[in-house]
């Protein structure tokens, strides 16, 4: 029997192991649940430091972006370029982009490819992501029905119970503990997954963005008109042969600010241990 399965109360053909939580069973449920509880906390660790890493690697290189379409100061590395802003209490790291050689100042379409080579990339893991997520959401849903059907034949069983009103009393404790700690691992990962995946659509929504502009950029399609319009207050009218959108590259920057404190508080909740309530 698989340790999820043995959290849940399944016997070894899937069906609900009848029958009252005796104190040994009790132990071992509990035991069970608080590896399950574990294990859960585990995997959203690993994530956000995924989704996370994402996210610099996403921000580093909108920090390089509006610094080639505005005309700032030019670094001699991305190492030199920081990391920007920080969610509280996270560590700086090393640029995520340390190897990559982006262009700092592109003057023609080939010098677009490497970060566009970077774009397609976190949109590919990101799609990815976003299917797991969903699997992992589904088997969670599925195997809390589960542990919800055979929460309510224990109940209906120990009611049913030709046993003293103290034992009852006892046996219903028991097994409302082992449930409402469940309860709250259940809470904790639709938490977990619906955070996670609202960062993870706008995360591709933005990579999207950036993808479909280099692309226009480096196959020269774009709509000179309307491009100059559009980049009338980065460059003063004039239309350079190829340019990153300032202001496409800020909003990039300021939501990955945002998604990284928001991750942030995602990934302390998911550290914290679902303790059974007395």
């Amino acid at each position: 029997r698989s340790l999820a399965k043995q959290a849940l109360g399944l016997d070894s053909g899937g069906g609900l192991a009848a029958g009252l939580v005796t104190s040994s069973s009790y132990g071992a449920e509990l035991v069970q649940l608080k590896a399950v509880d574990a294990e859960d906390r585990r995997f959203w660790a690993q994530l956000w430091v995924s989704i996370s890493s994402e996210l610099r690697q996403l921000q580093t290189a909108a920090g390089v972006g509006v610094a080639a379409s505005s005309g700032a100061k030019r670094f001699s590395s991305l190492a030199q370029l920081s990391n920007g802003s920080h969610a509280p209490g996270e560590e700086r790291r090393h640029s995520p982009l340390t190897g990559l050689h982006l262009n700092l100042d592109p003057k023609k379409p080939s010098d677009l490819v490497p970060a566009l080579a970077m774009l397609k990339g976190l949109y590919e893991d990101g799609k990815q992501r976003i299917t797991e997520l969903n699997s992992r959401e589904k088997k969670y849903k599925e195997a809390f029905a589960e542990r919800q059907a055979k929460h309510d034949a224990r109940m209906a069983d120990i009611a049913h119970q030709k046993l003293s009103d103290d034992f009852k009393a006892n046996e219903s404790k028991d097994e409302n503990r082992l449930f409402n700690y469940w309860q709250r691992v259940r809470e904790r990962q639709h938490r977990q997954f619906h955070t996670s995946l609202k960062i993870q659509h706008g995360t591709l929504q933005k990579v999207k963005s950036m993808m479909d502009l280099y692309d226009k950029a480096i196959a020269g399609k774009d709509n000179r008109a309307e491009a100059k319009e559009q980049l009338s207050h980065v460059a003063g009218g004039a239309v350079p042969e190829v340019v990153l959108l300032q202001d496409a590259w800020q909003s990039t920057a300021q939501y990955c600010n945002e998604a990284l404190a928001e991750a942030h508080v995602a990934e302390s909740d998911a550290q914290k241990s679902l303790t059974p309530q007395k």
